[in-house]
């Protein structure tokens, strides 16, 4: 069996590949892979729906007119998106879009806390979470994908979220 991982991380390469290219296609494809998530983070950040949807809008507006920020190898590319959200967010409604990676004002030592986070989860944990956050699967199909249970896929995903959640909650940064 393909490793979902490495698949994912080959396609967000030729998705920044496409969109330097001007391939109007490959940002449908990215907003239909990933809208659900962002508005949903977006509406958790903002709490209105009209700023939910002017945040999404921003932020896949930003990826269509500056695709070099974007590195996959790096960030993947549903991290990028909500970092790209969260600093919109941070920004104002009103503020220009900055150049430049979205995590610019992150501080180093909550990346560095994510990244540990990430580095820790063991396989089976980093693969459930992007079965059901990156393929768009839901437990049911990524239980069935890896041949577990649905109390273990849900396991694991609760516990992958909670570690990366811990990543803030550490030094109490609320990512405003």
């Amino acid at each position: 069996m393909a490793d979902p991982v490495d698949d994912g991380a080959r396609w967000e390469r030729q998705v920044q590949i496409r969109l330097v290219r001007g391939e109007a296609a490959v940002l449908g494809e990215v907003y239909d892979r990933y809208a659900r998530m962002l508005h949903s983070v977006a509406a958790r950040l903002t709490g209105d729906e009209q700023a939910t949807r002017d945040l999404v809008v921003g932020v896949f507006t930003h990826l269509w007119q500056h695709p070099r920020s974007l590195d996959p190898g790096r960030y993947r590319l549903g991290t990028w998106l909500v970092m790209a959200a969260l600093d919109r967010y941070e920004s104002g409604p009103d503020a220009p879009p900055r150049e430049g990676e979205p995590a610019a004002r992150l501080s180093a030592a909550r990346i560095e806390r994510a990244d540990a986070a990430l580095g820790s989860m063991n396989r089976g944990t980093r693969v459930a979470i992007h079965l059901v956050h990156t393929e768009k699967m839901d437990y049911h199909q990524a239980a069935a994908e890896l041949g577990v249970a649905e109390d273990e896929i849900l396991r694991r995903l609760r516990h992958g979220l909670t570690m990366l959640a811990g990543t803030d909650a550490a030094t109490g940064e609320d990512g405003r």
